[in-house]
């Protein structure tokens, strides 16, 4: 199996703003709310983080799926640090 790019530190933030995104859409659905405006920032914020360039690198190396996965759990990681951390 292919091994992950080294993550480059301009990934992160952009990682973490998706699931973050992606949470705050999760909760605003499982409350009942309109989530469109919640949608629309996750658009975004996930166009951003697929224009990063590591990411056709990782294609070309056959690696995508493993860097995607390494990426969102370092994101995952930095959130959960946080909220352990407040």
């Amino acid at each position: 199996m292919p091994k992950p790019l080294p993550l480059p530190d301009d990934l992160l933030p952009l990682h973490v703003a998706v699931v973050e995104a992606d949470r705050a859409m999760t909760t605003t659905r499982e409350a009942g709310g309109d989530v469109d405006a919640a949608r629309d920032t996750y658009i975004d914020r996930a166009l951003a983080l697929r224009a990063h360039p590591i990411w056709e690198e990782a294609r070309s190396g056959a690696c995508y799926a493993q860097t995607w996965q390494a990426s969102l759990d370092a994101a995952k990681a930095h959130l959960d640090g946080e909220q352990a951390a407040a």
